[in-house]
């Protein structure tokens, strides 16, 4: 019964004053990416190797993977309007579950980026903007790669920009191998 309920999806409008809102998205800086429709996608890929279910590369300590980003502007962006901005893809890696940055118990570094982390570019109108760099997992357990696209506009505020994240992740799983 009720819990079925707490469950349904609620489909709708919510009108909420501009004052109001300028200052939700002020306090808390996601919120506009839950409730807007992003003007870019964004989307991350590796280079696959040992594919499995819900896991899009299987390698051995040690391994660099090619991580794959593109983004673009959708096309109900005006053209004067992504002109007019700039566009820096970046890319993250986290290892699953670890309630760590990044970091062995033994404060040895469990990943390294090999190449440009980031890369900003002006976007052309129809091309889509391409970055790809190369992660180094060192130790096992299973890594989370992604990347966003980063917008800033020509009369911004320095520091102002948005943040877009790829909406799907990508799972590689670091294994060592049987002797």
């Amino acid at each position: 019964g009720s819990a079925a309920a707490n469950k349904r999806v609620r489909q709708g409008r919510v009108r909420i004053p501009s004052r109001c809102l300028r200052e939700i998205i002020d306090e808390h800086k996601s919120f506009a990416s839950r409730i807007c429709k992003p003007p870019v996608s964004v989307k991350v890929s590796v280079a696959q190797t040992g594919v499995t279910d819900g896991v899009d590369a299987v390698v051995p300590p040690g391994t660099s993977v090619e991580v794959f980003a593109e983004a673009m502007f959708h096309d109900w962006i005006p053209p004067e309007v992504a002109s007019g901005c700039s566009l820096t893809l970046e890319f993250c890696c986290a290892l699953k579950d670890s309630g760590s940055s990044g970091y062995f118990d033994e404060g040895g570094v469990a990943y390294v980026w090999c190449g440009q982390l980031r890369r900003t570019v002006r976007p052309d109108e129809d091309r889509p903007f391409r970055h790809r760099a190369r992660v180094c997992l060192l130790q096992c357990g299973s890594f989370v790669v992604s990347a966003c696209a980063k917008i800033s506009g020509e009369e911004a505020a320095a520091g102002s920009e948005e943040t877009w994240w790829a909406p799907h992740a990508k799972t590689i799983v670091v294994e060592a191998e049987e002797r």
